[in-house]
């Protein structure tokens, strides 16, 4: 049996999938998954849902690197490197994630040819570099707003609610 995890924690019971044990997180909108500065200690597969990457920016504000889709993976880097996180994770909508613990990590990587990780680790510390010398723009809140809204269709009100119209 693979294990990844070994418990649901928003149920508090294990949950099987084709003989491996899942621990399998969910996350409602706005919920801050990691921030940026963290030391890591789990990545995450996501299930469902989209989260928001984020970078903290000039002035207090954050500045949006990107987003993630079903089926990908964030917080690994954290992991791999030993180093804080370099961003912020938040969820843009409910989602699934399933939690890959360090320990699993750490214990997958070791059976990885030498080579291999070295190149893994080198294409992080780029990734981490170039994230840096970026320059992001601060996120435009009342487009992001907007953007909610729209997705949320007619009827919505500000805070998400349908109405009972």
């Amino acid at each position: 049996m693979i294990e990844i995890g070994t418990r649901n924690c928003d149920r508090g019971k294990h949950v099987s999938d084709g003989g491996r044990v899942l621990n399998r997180r969910t996350f409602f909108p706005g919920d801050v998954i990691f921030n940026e500065g963290d030391r890591g200690s789990q990545a995450f597969i996501l299930q469902s849902g989209r989260v928001r990457i984020t970078k903290n920016v000039s002035g207090g504000q954050r500045g949006t690197l990107g987003f993630v889709e079903p089926g990908g993976i964030f917080g690994e880097m954290a992991l791999i490197d030993q180093s804080e996180r370099m961003a912020t994770a938040i969820a843009d909508q409910s989602c699934v994630c399933i939690v890959i613990t360090e320990e699993t990590l750490k214990s997958k990587l070791a059976k990885t040819d030498p080579v291999l990780r070295m190149l893994m680790l080198m294409l992080i510390r780029l990734l981490r570099r170039v994230a840096d010398d970026t320059p992001i723009p601060p996120d435009d809140l009342e487009a992001l707003a907007r953007e909610a809204s729209a997705r949320a269709g007619p009827g919505a009100t500000q805070s998400g609610d349908r109405t009972n119209d």
